[in-house]
Protein backbone atom coordinates (compact mmCIF):
# COMPACT_ATOMS: atom_id res chain seq x y z
CA UNK A 1 0.00 0.00 0.00
CA UNK A 2 1.45 3.34 -1.03
CA UNK A 3 2.25 5.97 1.54
CA UNK A 4 0.65 9.38 1.48
CA UNK A 5 3.93 10.92 0.29
CA UNK A 6 4.17 8.62 -2.73
CA UNK A 7 0.54 9.26 -3.64
CA UNK A 8 1.11 13.02 -3.46
CA UNK A 9 4.21 12.72 -5.65
CA UNK A 10 2.29 10.77 -8.26
CA UNK A 11 -0.38 13.47 -8.36
CA UNK A 12 2.27 16.16 -8.79
CA UNK A 13 4.00 14.31 -11.62
CA UNK A 14 2.46 15.28 -14.96
CA UNK A 15 0.64 12.61 -16.91
CA UNK A 16 2.89 12.91 -19.95
CA UNK A 17 5.92 11.86 -17.87
CA UNK A 18 4.06 8.74 -16.80
CA UNK A 19 3.21 7.87 -20.41
CA UNK A 20 6.82 8.40 -21.57
CA UNK A 21 8.24 5.78 -19.19
CA UNK A 22 7.73 1.99 -19.40
CA UNK A 23 6.27 0.04 -16.50
CA UNK A 24 9.68 -1.16 -15.30
CA UNK A 25 10.37 2.41 -14.18
CA UNK A 26 7.39 2.45 -11.80
CA UNK A 27 9.66 1.89 -8.81
CA UNK A 28 11.78 4.91 -9.66
CA UNK A 29 11.52 8.07 -7.59
CA UNK A 30 9.57 10.96 -9.06
CA UNK A 31 12.63 13.15 -9.60
CA UNK A 32 14.34 10.35 -11.57
CA UNK A 33 11.28 10.09 -13.81
CA UNK A 34 11.54 13.82 -14.49
CA UNK A 35 15.29 13.70 -15.18
CA UNK A 36 15.16 10.75 -17.60
CA UNK A 37 13.10 12.47 -20.37
CA UNK A 38 15.23 15.61 -20.01
CA UNK A 39 18.44 13.63 -20.51
CA UNK A 40 16.92 11.74 -23.43
CA UNK A 41 15.94 14.99 -25.15
CA UNK A 42 19.44 16.40 -24.58
CA UNK A 43 21.11 13.32 -26.11
CA UNK A 44 18.67 13.44 -29.02
CA UNK A 45 19.52 17.10 -29.70
CA UNK A 46 23.26 16.40 -29.46
CA UNK A 47 22.86 13.60 -32.00
CA UNK A 48 20.65 15.73 -34.26
CA UNK A 49 23.21 18.56 -34.27
CA UNK A 50 26.04 16.12 -35.00
CA UNK A 51 27.83 16.62 -31.69
CA UNK A 52 27.41 13.07 -30.37
CA UNK A 53 28.48 9.80 -31.97
CA UNK A 54 26.99 7.35 -29.52
CA UNK A 55 23.76 5.52 -28.87
CA UNK A 56 22.35 3.55 -25.99
CA UNK A 57 22.46 -0.21 -26.49
CA UNK A 58 19.54 -1.87 -24.72
CA UNK A 59 21.18 -5.27 -25.16
CA UNK A 60 24.44 -4.23 -23.48
CA UNK A 61 22.82 -1.73 -21.13
CA UNK A 62 25.33 1.01 -21.84
CA UNK A 63 26.31 3.71 -24.34
CA UNK A 64 28.41 2.65 -27.31
CA UNK A 65 29.97 4.30 -30.34
CA UNK A 66 27.82 4.01 -33.45
CA UNK A 67 29.41 4.16 -36.90
CA UNK A 68 26.20 5.27 -38.70
CA UNK A 69 25.69 8.04 -36.14
CA UNK A 70 29.36 9.05 -36.50
CA UNK A 71 29.04 9.28 -40.29
CA UNK A 72 25.86 11.34 -39.92
CA UNK A 73 27.55 13.66 -37.41
CA UNK A 74 30.56 14.22 -39.66
CA UNK A 75 28.32 14.99 -42.63
CA UNK A 76 26.25 17.44 -40.58
CA UNK A 77 29.33 19.16 -39.16
CA UNK A 78 31.08 19.45 -42.51
CA UNK A 79 27.93 20.66 -44.26
CA UNK A 80 27.26 23.36 -41.68
CA UNK A 81 30.92 24.34 -41.59
CA UNK A 82 31.22 24.71 -45.36
CA UNK A 83 27.89 26.55 -45.63
CA UNK A 84 28.56 29.14 -42.93
CA UNK A 85 32.24 29.64 -43.77
CA UNK A 86 31.34 30.34 -47.41
CA UNK A 87 28.56 32.66 -46.29
CA UNK A 88 30.90 34.62 -44.02
CA UNK A 89 33.54 34.79 -46.76
CA UNK A 90 30.99 35.99 -49.33
CA UNK A 91 29.66 38.75 -47.08
CA UNK A 92 33.16 39.78 -46.05
CA UNK A 93 34.44 40.06 -49.62
CA UNK A 94 31.31 41.88 -50.77
CA UNK A 95 31.61 44.41 -47.95
CA UNK A 96 28.25 43.59 -46.38
CA UNK A 97 29.82 43.03 -42.95
CA UNK A 98 30.43 46.30 -41.14
CA UNK A 99 31.68 47.01 -37.67
CA UNK A 100 28.38 48.69 -36.81
CA UNK A 101 26.30 45.57 -37.51
CA UNK A 102 26.35 44.17 -33.97
CA UNK A 103 23.96 41.25 -34.34
CA UNK A 104 25.52 39.96 -37.54
CA UNK A 105 29.01 40.10 -36.00
CA UNK A 106 27.75 38.26 -32.93
CA UNK A 107 26.12 35.56 -35.06
CA UNK A 108 29.28 35.03 -37.09
CA UNK A 109 31.41 34.83 -33.95
CA UNK A 110 29.14 32.01 -32.82
CA UNK A 111 29.98 30.20 -36.07
CA UNK A 112 33.57 29.95 -34.76
CA UNK A 113 32.31 28.52 -31.44
CA UNK A 114 30.09 26.09 -33.33
CA UNK A 115 33.01 24.76 -35.40
CA UNK A 116 35.18 24.53 -32.28
CA UNK A 117 32.48 22.45 -30.56
CA UNK A 118 32.48 19.97 -33.42
CA UNK A 119 36.26 19.57 -33.39
CA UNK A 120 36.63 19.28 -29.60
CA UNK A 121 33.65 16.96 -29.09
CA UNK A 122 34.65 14.63 -31.92
CA UNK A 123 38.21 14.43 -30.58
CA UNK A 124 37.10 13.28 -27.11
CA UNK A 125 34.03 11.26 -28.04
CA UNK A 126 35.47 8.00 -26.71
CA UNK A 127 36.21 9.59 -23.33
CA UNK A 128 32.71 11.10 -23.19
CA UNK A 129 31.03 7.73 -23.75
CA UNK A 130 33.25 6.03 -21.16
CA UNK A 131 32.36 8.80 -18.72
CA UNK A 132 28.63 8.34 -19.39
CA UNK A 133 28.88 4.62 -18.67
CA UNK A 134 30.78 5.26 -15.42
CA UNK A 135 28.17 7.63 -13.93
CA UNK A 136 25.59 5.79 -11.76
CA UNK A 137 23.16 8.69 -11.99
CA UNK A 138 19.82 6.95 -11.53
CA UNK A 139 21.15 4.46 -8.98
CA UNK A 140 22.26 7.40 -6.83
CA UNK A 141 19.18 9.57 -7.41
CA UNK A 142 16.72 6.74 -6.70
CA UNK A 143 18.40 6.15 -3.34
CA UNK A 144 17.73 9.74 -2.22
CA UNK A 145 14.62 11.73 -1.39
CA UNK A 146 14.32 15.10 -3.09
CA UNK A 147 11.82 17.84 -2.52
CA UNK A 148 9.52 18.29 -5.51
CA UNK A 149 9.76 22.04 -5.01
CA UNK A 150 13.52 21.83 -5.60
CA UNK A 151 13.02 19.59 -8.64
CA UNK A 152 10.53 21.95 -10.29
CA UNK A 153 12.72 24.94 -9.44
CA UNK A 154 15.70 23.26 -11.09
CA UNK A 155 13.55 22.33 -14.07
CA UNK A 156 12.46 25.95 -14.48
CA UNK A 157 16.12 27.05 -14.49
CA UNK A 158 16.79 24.60 -17.32
CA UNK A 159 13.73 25.77 -19.26
CA UNK A 160 14.82 29.40 -18.97
CA UNK A 161 18.40 28.64 -20.00
CA UNK A 162 17.70 26.15 -22.80
CA UNK A 163 14.35 27.29 -24.19
CA UNK A 164 13.37 30.81 -23.14
CA UNK A 165 16.75 32.44 -23.90
CA UNK A 166 16.97 30.98 -27.46
CA UNK A 167 13.33 31.96 -28.06
CA UNK A 168 14.06 35.58 -27.07
CA UNK A 169 17.09 35.62 -29.36
CA UNK A 170 15.07 34.11 -32.22
CA UNK A 171 12.26 36.67 -31.97
CA UNK A 172 14.79 39.50 -31.65
CA UNK A 173 16.67 38.23 -34.69
CA UNK A 174 13.50 38.24 -36.78
CA UNK A 175 12.69 41.82 -35.72
CA UNK A 176 16.26 42.88 -36.49
CA UNK A 177 16.29 41.32 -39.96
CA UNK A 178 12.97 42.88 -40.94
CA UNK A 179 14.18 46.28 -39.73
CA UNK A 180 17.74 46.17 -41.06
CA UNK A 181 16.95 44.59 -44.43
CA UNK A 182 13.39 45.52 -45.40
CA UNK A 183 14.16 44.90 -49.08
CA UNK A 184 14.65 41.18 -48.47
CA UNK A 185 11.93 38.65 -47.82
CA UNK A 186 12.78 37.11 -44.44
CA UNK A 187 11.03 33.84 -43.73
CA UNK A 188 11.12 31.77 -40.57
CA UNK A 189 13.49 29.34 -42.33
CA UNK A 190 15.96 32.11 -43.15
CA UNK A 191 15.83 33.33 -39.57
CA UNK A 192 16.40 29.79 -38.32
CA UNK A 193 19.49 29.45 -40.54
CA UNK A 194 20.90 32.58 -38.91
CA UNK A 195 19.91 31.26 -35.47
CA UNK A 196 21.33 27.73 -35.87
CA UNK A 197 24.99 28.58 -35.08
CA UNK A 198 23.89 30.26 -31.84
CA UNK A 199 21.93 27.15 -30.83
CA UNK A 200 24.74 24.70 -31.60
CA UNK A 201 27.42 26.89 -30.05
CA UNK A 202 25.43 26.99 -26.80
CA UNK A 203 24.46 23.30 -26.74
CA UNK A 204 27.61 22.05 -24.98
CA UNK A 205 27.28 24.75 -22.32
CA UNK A 206 23.64 23.75 -21.84
CA UNK A 207 24.72 20.14 -21.26
CA UNK A 208 27.13 21.21 -18.52
CA UNK A 209 24.49 23.50 -17.03
CA UNK A 210 21.98 20.63 -16.88
CA UNK A 211 24.57 18.31 -15.34
CA UNK A 212 25.39 20.91 -12.70
CA UNK A 213 21.70 21.34 -11.89
CA UNK A 214 21.34 17.57 -11.33
CA UNK A 215 24.52 17.46 -9.20
CA UNK A 216 23.21 20.33 -7.11
CA UNK A 217 19.95 18.46 -6.49
CA UNK A 218 21.83 15.32 -5.40
CA UNK A 219 24.10 17.21 -2.98
CA UNK A 220 21.06 19.05 -1.56
CA UNK A 221 19.32 15.69 -1.00
CA UNK A 222 22.44 14.33 0.71
CA UNK A 223 22.53 17.36 3.00
CA UNK A 224 18.84 16.88 3.79
CA UNK A 225 19.53 13.30 4.90
CA UNK A 226 22.60 14.37 6.90
CA UNK A 227 20.52 17.02 8.64
CA UNK A 228 18.07 14.37 9.87
CA UNK A 229 20.98 12.19 11.05
CA UNK A 230 22.42 15.17 12.96
CA UNK A 231 19.10 15.74 14.73
CA UNK A 232 18.71 12.08 15.67
CA UNK A 233 22.32 11.59 16.78
CA UNK A 234 22.28 14.70 18.96
CA UNK A 235 18.89 13.83 20.43
CA UNK A 236 20.09 10.36 21.46
CA UNK A 237 22.93 11.91 23.47
CA UNK A 238 20.78 14.22 25.56
CA UNK A 239 20.66 13.31 29.30
CA UNK A 240 16.95 12.42 29.16
CA UNK A 241 17.33 10.07 26.16
CA UNK A 242 20.42 8.42 27.66
CA UNK A 243 18.38 7.56 30.75
CA UNK A 244 15.43 6.24 28.78
CA UNK A 245 17.37 4.21 26.17
CA UNK A 246 19.54 1.20 26.84
CA UNK A 247 23.23 1.23 25.74
CA UNK A 248 22.64 -1.67 23.34
CA UNK A 249 19.85 0.23 21.54
CA UNK A 250 22.02 3.34 21.21
CA UNK A 251 24.92 1.26 19.90
CA UNK A 252 22.70 -0.50 17.33
CA UNK A 253 21.11 2.77 16.22
CA UNK A 254 24.50 4.48 15.92
CA UNK A 255 25.69 1.61 13.71
CA UNK A 256 22.65 2.08 11.46
CA UNK A 257 23.32 5.81 11.23
CA UNK A 258 26.99 5.06 10.49
CA UNK A 259 25.94 2.78 7.62
CA UNK A 260 23.74 5.57 6.24
CA UNK A 261 26.60 8.06 6.48
CA UNK A 262 28.91 5.60 4.70
CA UNK A 263 26.47 5.40 1.79
CA UNK A 264 26.05 9.17 1.72
CA UNK A 265 29.83 9.65 1.70
CA UNK A 266 30.11 7.41 -1.38
CA UNK A 267 27.31 9.31 -3.14
CA UNK A 268 28.88 12.65 -2.20
CA UNK A 269 32.28 11.62 -3.57
CA UNK A 270 30.73 10.31 -6.81
CA UNK A 271 28.69 13.46 -7.39
CA UNK A 272 31.54 15.87 -6.74
CA UNK A 273 34.06 13.92 -8.81
CA UNK A 274 31.65 13.39 -11.74
CA UNK A 275 30.71 17.08 -11.93
CA UNK A 276 34.40 18.04 -11.89
CA UNK A 277 35.28 15.46 -14.55
CA UNK A 278 32.41 16.53 -16.79
CA UNK A 279 33.71 20.10 -16.75
CA UNK A 280 36.84 18.88 -18.57
CA UNK A 281 34.69 17.83 -21.53
CA UNK A 282 33.10 21.27 -21.86
CA UNK A 283 35.80 23.69 -20.66
CA UNK A 284 37.06 24.73 -24.10
CA UNK A 285 33.55 25.52 -25.29
CA UNK A 286 32.75 27.47 -22.11
CA UNK A 287 35.93 29.57 -22.16
CA UNK A 288 35.73 30.40 -25.86
CA UNK A 289 32.02 31.15 -25.53
CA UNK A 290 32.69 33.55 -22.63
CA UNK A 291 35.46 35.28 -24.59
CA UNK A 292 33.21 35.65 -27.64
CA UNK A 293 30.36 36.93 -25.47
CA UNK A 294 32.74 39.41 -23.86
CA UNK A 295 33.86 40.69 -27.27
CA UNK A 296 30.34 40.70 -28.70
CA UNK A 297 28.81 42.51 -25.74
CA UNK A 298 31.62 45.08 -25.73
CA UNK A 299 31.30 45.72 -29.47
CA UNK A 300 27.52 45.87 -29.18
CA UNK A 301 27.45 48.47 -26.42
CA UNK A 302 30.20 50.44 -28.15
CA UNK A 303 28.13 50.54 -31.33
CA UNK A 304 25.20 51.75 -29.25
CA UNK A 305 27.40 54.55 -27.94
CA UNK A 306 28.58 55.42 -31.49
CA UNK A 307 24.97 55.75 -32.68
CA UNK A 308 24.13 58.06 -29.76
CA UNK A 309 27.34 60.06 -30.21
CA UNK A 310 26.73 60.51 -33.95
CA UNK A 311 23.23 61.79 -33.22
CA UNK A 312 24.09 64.24 -30.43
CA UNK A 313 27.70 65.24 -31.17
CA UNK A 314 27.87 65.02 -34.97
CA UNK A 315 24.21 66.11 -35.17
CA UNK A 316 23.13 63.42 -37.57
CA UNK A 317 19.47 63.59 -38.49
CA UNK A 318 18.44 59.98 -37.85
CA UNK A 319 18.68 57.77 -34.76
CA UNK A 320 17.02 54.35 -35.03
CA UNK A 321 15.60 53.86 -31.53
CA UNK A 322 13.78 50.66 -32.51
CA UNK A 323 17.01 49.09 -33.76
CA UNK A 324 18.86 50.18 -30.62
CA UNK A 325 16.24 48.53 -28.39
CA UNK A 326 16.37 45.32 -30.46
CA UNK A 327 20.15 45.17 -30.14
CA UNK A 328 19.95 45.87 -26.42
CA UNK A 329 17.52 42.97 -25.93
CA UNK A 330 19.76 40.75 -28.04
CA UNK A 331 22.82 41.61 -25.94
CA UNK A 332 20.98 41.14 -22.64
CA UNK A 333 20.42 37.41 -23.28
CA UNK A 334 24.13 36.44 -22.83
CA UNK A 335 24.09 38.34 -19.53
CA UNK A 336 20.97 36.41 -18.48
CA UNK A 337 22.69 33.11 -19.28
CA UNK A 338 25.79 34.15 -17.34
CA UNK A 339 23.62 34.98 -14.33
CA UNK A 340 22.00 31.53 -14.46
CA UNK A 341 25.37 29.74 -14.73
CA UNK A 342 26.79 31.87 -11.93
CA UNK A 343 23.79 31.19 -9.69
CA UNK A 344 23.78 27.40 -10.15
CA UNK A 345 27.57 27.21 -9.70
CA UNK A 346 27.36 29.29 -6.52
CA UNK A 347 24.55 27.10 -5.14
CA UNK A 348 26.61 23.98 -5.88
CA UNK A 349 29.64 25.38 -4.05
CA UNK A 350 27.48 26.37 -1.08
CA UNK A 351 25.89 22.90 -0.87
CA UNK A 352 29.28 21.16 -0.89
CA UNK A 353 30.52 23.42 1.90
CA UNK A 354 27.28 22.94 3.84
CA UNK A 355 27.97 19.19 4.00
CA UNK A 356 31.10 19.75 6.09
CA UNK A 357 29.31 22.27 8.33
CA UNK A 358 26.50 19.79 9.04
CA UNK A 359 28.96 17.04 9.95
CA UNK A 360 30.64 19.35 12.43
CA UNK A 361 27.28 19.89 14.15
CA UNK A 362 27.14 16.24 15.25
CA UNK A 363 27.80 15.74 18.97
CA UNK A 364 30.28 12.85 19.31
CA UNK A 365 30.84 13.00 23.06
CA UNK A 366 28.71 9.93 23.92
CA UNK A 367 28.46 8.43 20.44
CA UNK A 368 29.50 4.92 19.43
CA UNK A 369 33.12 4.40 18.35
CA UNK A 370 32.24 3.33 14.81
CA UNK A 371 29.88 6.26 14.39
CA UNK A 372 32.68 8.62 15.45
CA UNK A 373 35.04 7.06 12.91
CA UNK A 374 32.52 7.36 10.08
CA UNK A 375 31.70 10.99 10.90
CA UNK A 376 35.37 11.96 11.13
CA UNK A 377 36.20 10.09 7.92
CA UNK A 378 33.33 11.75 6.04
CA UNK A 379 34.28 15.20 7.35
CA UNK A 380 37.93 14.64 6.40
CA UNK A 381 36.84 13.61 2.91
CA UNK A 382 34.72 16.75 2.50
CA UNK A 383 37.38 19.09 3.88
CA UNK A 384 40.19 17.68 1.71
CA UNK A 385 38.23 17.97 -1.55
CA UNK A 386 39.01 21.40 -2.99
CA UNK A 387 35.88 21.64 -5.10
CA UNK A 388 36.16 24.41 -7.67
CA UNK A 389 34.58 24.85 -11.09
CA UNK A 390 37.39 26.41 -13.15
CA UNK A 391 37.26 25.74 -16.91
CA UNK A 392 40.87 25.46 -18.16
CA UNK A 393 41.92 26.92 -14.80
CA UNK A 394 41.27 30.46 -16.06
CA UNK A 395 38.20 31.62 -14.16
CA UNK A 396 36.09 30.19 -11.37
CA UNK A 397 32.39 29.71 -11.88
CA UNK A 398 30.84 31.28 -8.79
CA UNK A 399 28.80 34.29 -7.72
CA UNK A 400 31.57 36.70 -8.79
CA UNK A 401 31.47 35.58 -12.44
CA UNK A 402 28.90 38.18 -13.50
CA UNK A 403 30.82 40.96 -11.72
CA UNK A 404 34.03 39.87 -13.45
CA UNK A 405 32.45 39.93 -16.91
CA UNK A 406 30.65 43.20 -16.21
CA UNK A 407 33.86 44.82 -14.94
CA UNK A 408 35.77 43.66 -18.03
CA UNK A 409 33.08 45.01 -20.39
CA UNK A 410 32.96 48.31 -18.51
CA UNK A 411 36.73 48.67 -18.58
CA UNK A 412 36.98 48.04 -22.32
CA UNK A 413 34.08 50.40 -23.01
CA UNK A 414 35.66 53.22 -21.00
CA UNK A 415 38.89 52.89 -22.98
CA UNK A 416 37.10 52.82 -26.34
CA UNK A 417 34.74 55.69 -25.48
CA UNK A 418 37.56 57.85 -24.16
CA UNK A 419 39.58 57.28 -27.32
CA UNK A 420 36.59 58.05 -29.53
CA UNK A 421 35.69 61.25 -27.64
CA UNK A 422 39.30 62.43 -27.79
CA UNK A 423 39.34 61.88 -31.54
CA UNK A 424 35.97 63.52 -32.11
CA UNK A 425 36.76 66.73 -30.19
CA UNK A 426 40.29 66.96 -31.59
CA UNK A 427 38.89 67.07 -35.12
CA UNK A 428 36.58 70.00 -34.31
Amino acid sequence: METLKEQTARRILPDFFQRLLPRRFDRWKVHSKVVLPCLSITLLLNTLYGLYWGRFSVKRGKFILSKPVAVYSILVGLSLGVYYVLQVYEEFTSGRITGRDTIKIYCYMNVCICLLNYVTQWAIMGSIIRFQNSVPLFRVSNALDMSMMMVWRALMHCVIKMMLCPLIVYVTLILYQHRAHPDREWTSLASFRAMLPLIISNQINNCFFGGLVIANLIIAAINKRIRSIVREANMMQTPLQMELQKPYYRMRRCCELADSLDELAIKYSLTVSCSSRYLRFTDWSMVVSMVMNLIGITVGFYNQYLAIADYYINEEEFFDLHQAIVQLVFLSVPFMELILVSRISSEMLQETKKTGDLLQCIDLQHADVRFKQVVNSFWLQVSTIDYKLMPLGLMELNSSLVNTIFSAVTGFLLILIQSDLTLRFSLK
